[in-house]
């Protein structure tokens, strides 16, 4: 909701021709692009991974968008530090790599809320796709899994993973 709302007040001021001074709008365009660009926990990185999602597992897409973070964040510390040096520049690459550190650190937590999501919701989903681990897992899918040539179903499957930790 980060961009949706600076796009709706930068416009209500622009319309309703409020007299504000220039920066405002560097500010408001500043945080924008800043809260769009493709690192995870910021909402630019939180779409990336949404797109990801429709493509790979849920699993596999959040492994990409962290590897695509630190890309993404390593190529935008090396500019800012090389052409625009600035202490304010400074403690937000430092802040942010402190984040994306800590978001590494919670990619299987991430995942695990995922699977119990799955185990306590009953999502009516309308596609289904039959898979092996959990790994391959997809967003808006009902899984049926196969083990030694059956078919489980993804409650069963979770049941058994949850309640007896059994992994089928």
């Amino acid at each position: 909701m980060g961009p949706l709302t600076q796009c709706i007040f930068t416009l209500i001021v622009w319309l309703e021709k409020i007299d504000v001074p220039l920066y405002f709008y560097h500010y408001h365009m500043f945080i924008l692009i800043f809260n769009l660009l493709p690192i995870y926990p910021l909402d630019g990185g939180r779409l990336v991974n949404l797109l990801l999602a429709s493509i790979f597992s849920y699993y596999q897409s959040l492994k990409v968008i962290l590897y695509f973070s630190i890309l993404s964040y390593s190529i935008i510390s090396f500019s800012i530090l090389i052409f625009h040096w600035n202490l304010l520049y400074f403690f937000i690459i430092i802040l942010l790599g402190t984040k994306i550190y800590k978001e590494i650190g919670l990619a299987d937590y991430y995942f695990q809320k995922f699977l119990i999501e799955r185990y306590f919701n009953n999502y009516p989903f309308h596609k289904i796709k039959t898979i092996s681990s959990f790994k391959q897992m997809k967003r808006d899918y009902y899984h049926y899994f196969v083990y030694h040539q059956d078919l489980y179903s993804e409650k069963k499957v979770l049941n058994d993973y949850f309640l007896n930790r059994q992994i089928v």
